[in-house]
């Protein structure tokens, strides 16, 4: 998400977010927003989904008629004004394990949320947002660090353990067009609504800041 200046902050799903059709997605762990952008933390991966949201233009003729998908903030009154294009990059992580007990969240944020909605009547309480997670053992003695980055924007980064083998990392995109790698090793996965750039990695062992070689 380097297109996002800003700083990110990743919301828990504790059973409030939904699909286009007001599905619950409970296998949906963690969301982070960016202008024109949503990234989702998932027990596969990782799913980017682009948003483009404009005005609904046969409302003022009373008829309504949504775009093919909706993005889930729109809700009420503004649906009916508003309809939303989406494209998707799911990133999944091949024969990773992710699963919510070993996630850690630091840096809590001072506000919490609360829902309220159809599949929820009751409520869901204390929903907050972090700084940064850590997934542990996603594979063995392999964790996966979300945080921001001090340039703005999100980064992640694959801590391997003394004994683990780097080469259990399998990333598998699914996209609606072909990957491109550009002559400086990035990935560049485009889709009808932009352009998601994946940086060359960059490694290095951590006692030290020696770089070791890596490419995708």
């Amino acid at each position: 998400m380097a297109n996002a200046k800003q700083n990110v902050s990743f919301l828990e799903n504790k059973g409030q977010m939904m699909d286009t059709e007001g599905k619950p997605v409970p296998f949906v762990l963690f969301k982070a927003e960016a202008p024109g952008m949503n990234v989702y933390i998932t027990e596969k991966g990782l799913t980017y989904v682009f948003v483009k949201i404009e005005e609904n233009e046969d409302e003022e003729k009373g008829e309504r008629k949504p775009g093919k998908h909706q993005d889930l903030m729109i809700t009420g009154k503004y649906e009916e004004k508003l309809k939303a294009e989406m494209a998707w990059i799911n990133v999944n992580l091949k024969g990773a394990t992710i699963k919510r007990e070993n996630i850690i969240k630091e840096e809590p944020s001072t506000e919490h949320f609360n829902y309220f909605y159809g599949h929820c009547p009751d409520g869901i309480y204390d929903v907050y947002q972090y700084k940064k997670l850590i997934i542990k053992n996603l594979y063995p003695n392999i964790d996966w660090v979300f945080y921001n980055s001090s340039k703005g924007g999100m980064k992640y980064d694959f801590i391997v353990h003394p004994g683990a083998n780097p080469n259990d990392i399998k990333l598998i995109y699914e996209s609606e067009k072909p990957l491109d790698l550009d002559k400086n090793g990035n990935l560049q996965l485009k889709t009808k609504l932009g352009t998601l750039t994946e940086n060359a990695p960059y490694s290095y062992l951590k006692e030290t800041n020696a770089e070791i070689k890596s490419s995708f």
